[in-house]
């Protein structure tokens, strides 16, 4: 497994400076670019022509499948965005889709074994990352940024109440 090059708790005490300027939203957005660089660090190898988005969406693909028109709504795409992403992910394997036999216009998605591997992969890189982070935070610190982004975060919205269904 190789790692994206990240610096060390000791090696940022240098650079703090340099990232003191930036404002809350480009330090979410480079903690969220180092997160998406380790789920692909591995990803290309098993998982050709998949990015971030890609797992995104599979994640979001419930064991018993989905509709275009839900999936869309929880990702925040148009139902034709989203579709491009699922005929995507089918014509690699990941996902399949059939036409509601009551209404044709319906189409519902499902995982197949490849995509649920690839979600797996994900959600173990995710879980990698987080683990680093806590190593370099301390276990305390760790789990007290966490805390304070639920904060930050606020009531579960739509997407968050999607992806905790059993």
């Amino acid at each position: 497994m190789t790692s994206v090059n990240c610096p060390s708790k000791n090696a940022l005490s240098g650079h703090a400076e340099g990232y003191r300027g930036l404002h809350i939203a480009g330090l979410l957005g480079l903690a969220l670019k180092r997160l998406r660089q380790e789920i692909l660090v591995d990803g290309e190898q098993q998982f050709p022509g998949l990015r971030v988005s890609h797992f995104r969406l599979l994640e979001l693909i419930p064991d018993s499948g989905a509709r275009i028109t839900d999936l869309a709504e929880i990702a925040g795409m148009t139902k034709q965005g989203l579709g491009q992403h699922v005929d995507y992910l089918q014509e690699r394997g990941y996902a399949e889709s059939e036409r509601v036999a009551g209404d044709r216009r319906v189409r519902l998605v499902r995982r197949t074994e490849a995509g649920d591997r690839a979600m797996e992969f994900s959600r173990a890189s995710i879980d990698r990352v987080e683990q680093e982070w806590k190593r370099r935070l301390g276990a305390e610190r760790f789990e007290s940024f966490r805390e304070t982004l639920v904060e930050v975060c606020g009531p579960l919205d739509e997407e968050l109440e999607w992806l905790s269904r059993p």
